[in-house]
């Protein structure tokens, strides 16, 4: 019996370690490799430092911000628990995860979807006039959650997926992630 437990925590604990390898190394290609260092985590940090905000009217026409976002910024590793890890980048079906963020507004998702918005996500703080993804809050809920496709801009090569989630309490729960695309337009495989 106990053989067998330590087997299997042992099995899971190599399929973190290959997944973990598996989204750090499918990451922007310019990255140095050394990505123990700190410069290098610093740096990876910095590359994926992308504003994100829901605007009011669509990607063609975009608006005011109506609700900011949390910074989208590369997924902390060492704070997803391997389930996590296994189901971010298969369950969007786009590639891995270069850069997320998860921010509850003050609004219900039937108010966000009740008007024209998008969510657009923006180069960096220093050029935020560079649009990098974007995508239109348009469809109905299905238990309480409403998922959109965010489309590369501006041959970003970034594209990636937004899911809105009611909480039932007046908020929303907006979760942003960003995956890599190569030249010609098709995702990065994991």
């Amino acid at each position: 019996m106990k053989k067998t437990r330590r087997l299997t925590t042992t099995a899971l604990v190599a399929v973190a370690l290959v997944m973990m390898t598996m989204i750090v190394g499918s990451g922007d290609r310019s990255f140095a490799q050394d990505t123990g260092s700190p410069t290098a985590m610093a740096g990876m940090e910095a590359m994926h430092d992308h504003p994100a905000h829901i605007h009011s009217g669509t990607c063609d026409t975009l608006g005011d911000v109506v609700y900011p976002l949390t910074n989208l910024t590369a997924p902390d590793m060492s704070a997803t628990p391997v389930a996590g890890m296994m189901a971010t980048p298969m369950a969007t079906g786009m590639g891995a995860v270069v850069a997320q963020s998860t921010t509850t507004v003050q609004a219900t998702l039937e108010e966000i979807l009740g008007a024209e918005h998008a969510i657009n996500v923006h180069e960096s703080p220093e050029n935020i006039g560079t649009y990098i993804a974007c995508g239109d809050l348009t469809g109905s809920a299905t238990g309480n959650q409403l998922q959109i496709e965010l489309q590369e801009l501006n041959g970003s090569g970034y594209q990636g997926q937004a899911l809105l989630m009611d909480n039932g309490d007046g908020t929303t729960t907006v979760t942003v992630m960003l995956m890599m695309t190569d030249t010609m337009g098709s995702p990065v495989a994991s």
